[in-house]
Parts: structure tokens; C-alpha cells; sequence
């Protein structure tokens, strides 16, 4: 067609399109490197500065929001813009002045579809409005599609500084002095899920920095107290809710002989994420939350992530006051350095097991009331929290040392408190070249997924831990003089051992096995018959089996 013509076809003038036709190739360039994910059409090219800056921006904002649950000030995200715009420009000659002005932020809002900058005169009144609407409209889809508390679940992201102990603490003021501290080389984000019941929990979703961590290798990911990720992005799309969530919650479901459909409360996510996790099953209808108002109704953000991580400091420092009662020549610092991931996975599995289904049943009451149940002698989630900070407090003051024999509840506090991890601009840089969270991975970056070498349980090894617990047992029976203790120690060991010797019985029996083959191998005269290259006639003899050996009709 002339230009003309799609002129007439568009509505737009024949200059204009003469004008696109011309520049075709900068803006499918503009469009590849730095558009908007959200972008349909476009017909303008812009400056790469600007257009490198704003999707860098963009990574920003998402990652602030993600990490601190709320929005960021629209001042700050000027600052920001202004430096990143630095940042893509050092080098350069004749370089555009860029002032980040109110009317070029309402455009990047506009054309990102940006939601968690607020400026500065927009009032928090409309995130309450916000969340009143959404609860009229949750309890409007729960009454019409007829939900039961057992079938509605909430799921969200938290971010986990696992070896977290406190700032005033000399172990993170000498760890902060190190040559090449990173705080979150030791961060890791949890994707956690329970129903309005309480009842259930789903296993928590672990996605870390590094695909293969040395503390890993030979473990199996499949058999973990989490899910395993290593990408980001692995929550937000139908990856968790395929994988993870719906093979938990439909077995829980038929456990329960209630009918497999489901309501999944989640946070506001990226349009894209939106579309495929609505239309990911038949079975489950996906609402999100509004904007800015997980704080206000959101279970999860009501007391659940704050629990939980009491739990986990809580098994963090009990950990570490063993460790320096079974040694003494072991220090905090010794401790500390030497956990690992693999540490941090049984922690965060005992402290999600340790939350309490009151606590998370109470924790609707926000949102939907109707669901909370009267559960006698139940202290409340606050309560539940405070005493939580309290023994952390105590043992604290056992471990002892600078920031740890002076603790106090603000400390905590502090520890618990969500926290985010601001990206450099390099961590930008990277991220808009690959689409995802940067990896600083101990294994060498985002390389492709290797196998972990699993190494076999062998009946030498097992005989070898079963025979190390028997001398355990016999010497506690000779030593310990309350006879009723060393028994309860031996079977309450025994018990936990039982899968252990079941395997062994399973690899002896197996070891005893005839093969079917060992029974007719040919023989002349008592010895086994070579192999002969001749064709003279042999008639061998065939080694029937013996009478109190298997049949092999």
C-alpha cells in the first residue's frame, strides 16, 4: 500500500507515516532493547539514554516495592531517575540535560503502567477505599461460588536476611568491615501460602541467588523442607502454582473429602503475571489485592511473615548458644560464618512448622471475619509475637558479647522488620540484559542447570550409623544411672531411625536375591564352561538348583 493509503487506513497523516516507514529499524530497536513489557504498539523513536534509563528505573521500582510491600515516594524515584540517567550517559559527549520533572514522571507511570510511586499530595484515604471495595467484592465471590475456609488460601513473598543478628551486634559490625561485604549474598526471598483455616500450609517456596551452592551438592532438591528455585521470577508464574501448589493443596483437599476448587488470594504482580496465574487452572480463581493495601488486609502481612520469622531468628540464636555450649573455644563469629544454606533451609522449615494454626486463622480477621474461630486459651498473634521477642531477647543475653548481652526489643524488632535490598546500578545494568534478579552466584553466574552428583546410600554405610548408634545405646544404659532416660532416649532414636533400617533391610534382601540366569549356567564336569570358538559337539550339563533353593520353573 502507498503511504497514502495507510495514511487513510490509520487516520493519520501521510507525513507520518513516510516518517515511520523511514525509521524503521531505531524503533524496532527502541522497542527490542528498552520498551515496556506492557507495551503494545509504537510508532516514536526515543533517546536510548532515555529509554535505557527508564527500564532501569522501572527494575528499580519493582524491586523496592517487592522487598518493602508498600510504594516509593515520587521525589525518591526522581533522585533516582536523575541518577541512573548519570549512570547511562558517563562517558558520553554531548549528552541531553535530563531534569526528571513531575510531568516526565507522570509519562513514565503512564507508559509503564507504574502503580507504587505516589506523589507527594496523593492521600492513603484511597488505599483504605481500596481495600474496603476488595473485601465487599471477596466476600461477594465466597458467598456465590460457595467457598469454605479449608479451600481459601493467601500466598506472598518475603525477603529473608538468614543470617541476620542484629546491627548493633559485633558480628555484623566486624562482617560489615570485611573486604567485599554484600548483605544480600546472604538474602534469600520466601514465597509462604496457607489456607483461612489455619490448618495447612503449603511448603514454602525458597528462591536463592545461586543455582548449585556448594552446601547443596549431593542433596536432592526434591526432598527439602522448601520448594527449590533459583530464579526469581519462579513464584510469579504458573511454574509454583502447577508445581507446587495445586499437587499440596489437591491432596490435602481429597484428605479432607472436600471438593477440589480453590480461591488464591495474592499480591498486585506485573499485567503479565496477572493473565497467565488467572488462567493457569480450571480449579482455581486467582483475585489480587489492590494496590498498597496488602498492609491494611492482607493475612500474610497481618502477623504470619512476623511470626515466622520470629520462629527463625529464634532457632537461629538457639542454634548458635549449642554451638558455643558444646565448644567453648567456638565465638559467634565462628558460628556465624559457618552456616549455610543448607542450615537455613531446616531453620526455615522448623519455623513455618512452628506457626500455629490460630495464628494464621486469626490473621483474616481483617479481611474476612466470618472465617476466624474462637480457639479457648489462644493468645493473641501480638502476643504470640512479643513472647516470641522475648526469648530471642534471653538467649541473646546467653551468647553474651557486644550488641548481644545489651539487647532489646527495638533490636528484634529491627530483625524482623522487612528490609530491602536496593540494586546498584550495575545490578541494573545487569538485570536489563537478562530479564532477571542478578545471580552473584558462588557457582559461577547463570550457567545452565547441572545435576547434583546424588551419592548412594550403601549398606556399608548405614551398618556403619546403625552400629554407632548401638554403642551409643549400650554405653548411655552402663553410664547413666536413671535407667527410664537412656530407654526413652534409645526408642524415641530408634523410632526416628526407622526409615534408615528399613532401607537396610531392603539393600540386604536384595543383596541375598538369586538371579533366575544363575541357575542354568551351563557346566562340564563341576567347572563353568568357556567359551569355544569350535563347532564341535558338547553336551553340556545344566546345575539344577538344590532343594531348599527358590523353584525356577
Amino acid at each position: 500500500m502507498s503511504c497514502s493509503a495507510v495514511g487513510r487506513e490509520f487516520n493519520v497523516n501521510e507525513s507520518t507515516i513516510r516518517y515511520i516507514k523511514k525509521k524503521e529499524k531505531e524503533i524496532r530497536r527502541s522497542v527490542r532493547e528498552a520498551a515496556p513489557e506492557s507495551a503494545k504498539v509504537t510508532s516514536i523513536v526515543r533517546e536510548e539514554a532515555m529509554e535505557k534509563m527508564e527500564k532501569r528505573l522501572n527494575l528499580w521500582i519493582h524491586e523496592m516495592t517487592t522487598d518493602q510491600k508498600g510504594v516509593v515516594d515520587s521525589i525518591v524515584v526522581r533522585l533516582k531517575a536523575k541518577e541512573i540517567y548519570g549512570h547511562v550517559t558517563r562517558g558520553q559527549k554531548n549528552v541531553k540535560p535530563f531534569s526528571a520533572s513531575a510531568g516526565w514522571l507522570a509519562r513514565f507511570k503512564r507508559r509503564y503502567g507504574v502503580k507504587n510511586v505516589k506523589f507527594a499530595s496523593e492521600a492513603s484515604s484511597a488505599d483504605q477505599e481500596a481495600a474496603e471495595e476488595f473485601k465487599k467484592h471477596l466476600l461477594s465471590v465466597i458467598e456465590e461460588k460457595g467457598y469454605v475456609a479449608e479451600q481459601v488460601f493467601n500466598a506472598d513473598e518475603t525477603g529473608l536476611f538468614y543470617k541476620d543478628v542484629g546491627k548493633r551486634t559485633y558480628v555484623t559490625q566486624m562482617a560489615s568491615e570485611a573486604p567485599g561485604f554484600k548483605s544480600f549474598q546472604d538474602y534469600a526471598t520466601l514465597l509462604l501460602c496457607a489456607n483461612a483455616k489455619g490448618d495447612f500450609k503449603c511448603k514454602p517456596l525458597m528462591v536463592y541467588r545461586a543455582q548449585n551452592p556448594q552446601a547443596l551438592k549431593g542433596k536432592s532438591v526434591n526432598h527439602m523442607p522448601v520448594h527449590w528455585r533459583w530464579n526469581k521470577k519462579a513464584w510469579m508464574t504458573s511454574d509454583w502454582l502447577h508445581n507446587c501448589f495445586i499437587p499440596e493443596v489437591e491432596c490435602y483437599l481429597q484428605g479432607r473429602n472436600l471438593a477440589f476448587k480453590v480461591l488464591l488470594i495474592l499480591d498486585n504482580a506485573p499485567v503479565y503475571c496477572c493473565e497467565e496465574l488467572k488462567n493457569a487452572h480450571p480449579n482455581v480463581e486467582v483475585l489480587f489485592l489492590p494496590p498498597n493495601t496488602t498492609s491494611l488486609i492482607q493475612p500474610l502481612d497481618l502477623g504470619i511473615i512476623k511470626a515466622f520469622k520470629a520462629h527463625y531468628t529464634r532457632e537461629l540464636y538457639s542454634k548458635a548458644l549449642e554451638a558455643l555450649k558444646a565448644n567453648k573455644d567456638t565465638t559467634m563469629m565462628d558460628y556465624w560464618k559457618s552456616v549455610t544454606i543448607c542450615n537455613v533451609i531446616d531453620y526455615v522449615g522448623t519455623a513455618w512448622d512452628s506457626i500455629k494454626q490460630a495464628t494464621i486463622n486469626n490473621c483474616w480477621k481483617s479481611v474476612w471475619p466470618d472465617c476466624v474461630e474462637n480457639f479457648e486459651g489462644f493468645e493473641s498473634v501480638t502476643e504470640s509475637i512479643k513472647n516470641s521477642i522475648k526469648n530471642i531477647m534471653h538467649i541473646a543475653w546467653q551468647i553474651s558479647g557486644e550488641g548481644f548481652d545489651d539487647m532489646k526489643e527495638d533490636d528484634v524488632e529491627e530483625i524482623l522488620a522487612e528490609k530491602a535490598v536496593e540494586p546498584t546500578n550495575e545490578d541494573l545494568d545487569e538485570m536489563a540484559k537478562h530479564g532477571i534478579r542478578v545471580s552473584n552466584d558462588e557457582d559461577g553466574g547463570e550457567s545452565q542447570p547441572k545435576t547434583p552428583r546424588i551419592v548412594p546410600l550403601t549398606v556399608a554405610k548405614i551398618s556403619e550409623w546403625n552400629s554407632a548408634l548401638e554403642k551409643i545405646f549400650n554405653d548411655m544404659e552402663e553410664c547413666d544411672p536413671m535407667l527410664d532416660r537412656s530407654l526413652k532416649f534409645k526408642r524415641l532414636t530408634s523410632t526416628a531411625f526407622a526409615p534408615y533400617a528399613e532401607m537396610l533391610r531392603d539393600l540386604r534382601q536384595k543383596a541375598k536375591q538369586t538371579r533366575l540366569t544363575q541357575f542354568f549356567q551351563p557346566v562340564w564336569e563341576g567347572k563353568l564352561l568357556a567359551p569355544s570358538t569350535s563347532h564341535e559337539s558338547q553336551t553340556p550339563k545344566v546345575e539344577l538348583p538344590d532343594a531348599d533353593m527358590p523353584s525356577a520353573e
